[in-house]
């Protein structure tokens, strides 16, 4: 279901930046090649990384939209990544979205970045929530779940992106 366990964090992170230019200033959603310099290739840029797709997964399962998603992930190494987008899809298809916090992340700790690789294990809670249709109604209750660990597997191509998940249980 589209509810299943997915992740997502309990606060947003911004995703426009100011970019100055010749001209007058504008706001521009996140561009990838910001993600490199928001997000470096180090244990810090990798964790922060990781707060930052389970932020926009959160958002883009409140919002169903996908696409805040798909540049963040490797939809053919990640099942779970892929998920992701597939639930959103459906859920912008029937005029859905998710209420509630989907993940509350309690610790994200990244190891060592080797060459262009890094892994961050994370301690994650599902508290309760629900998916609703564009009335109100609930359609699907999601009961709490948790503590428990999930293992983001990342690679740093002209960016960080997620390769794969694993819950750990």
């Amino acid at each position: 279901t589209p509810t299943s366990m997915a992740i997502s964090p309990s606060s947003a992170v911004p995703t426009g930046t100011t970019t100055p230019s010749s001209g007058p200033r504008s706001t521009t959603p996140t561009v990838v090649s910001d993600l490199a310099v928001r997000f470096p290739k180090t244990q810090q840029g990798a964790e922060d990384f990781v707060r930052f797709v389970m932020a926009q997964v959160s958002k883009a399962y409140a919002t169903a939209d996908p696409t805040l998603i798909r540049p963040l992930v490797d939809v053919t190494t990640c099942p779970d990544c892929s998920r992701w987008i597939s639930a959103t899809v459906e859920m912008k298809q029937n005029s859905r979205h998710y209420e509630g916090v989907f993940v509350t992340m309690q610790s994200v700790h990244s190891l060592t970045v080797q060459g262009d690789a890094a892994g961050v294990i994370t301690q994650v809670v599902a508290p309760a929530g629900k998916t609703v249709d564009s009335q109100g109604r609930t359609v699907h209750a999601r009961s709490a779940e948790g503590p428990f660990r999930t293992d983001f597997f990342l690679q740093f191509r002209e960016h960080w992106f997620v390769t794969n998940t694993e819950i750990v249980r």
